[in-house]
């Protein structure tokens, strides 16, 4: 991953972080008729464990590649 520079872009984390937050307002199904799925669950349930899934990845990508570390910075020295 360090030879992606994409994530070494602030840009690129404001556009990742506010695209997952505007996905977790789910304003396009507020009016959907409540039907049960798999394990007799909402499918909206399904929705919002995958899109902690994609935001426990983009933490995750985010704190290995842009957030700097004191440690980080002394090794390089």
């Amino acid at each position: 991953m360090k030879n992606l520079n994409i994530f070494n872009s602030a840009y690129f984390w404001y556009f990742c972080f506010t695209v997952i937050f505007l996905l977790s307002l789910d304003f396009w199904s507020w009016k959907q008729t409540i039907s049960f799925s798999i394990l007799h669950l909402p499918t909206w349930v399904f929705y919002f464990i995958a899109l902690q899934i994609i935001l426990a990845c983009a933490i995750f990508v985010f704190s290995q590649t842009f957030w700097k570390t004191e440690s980080k910075k002394e090794n390089k020295s």
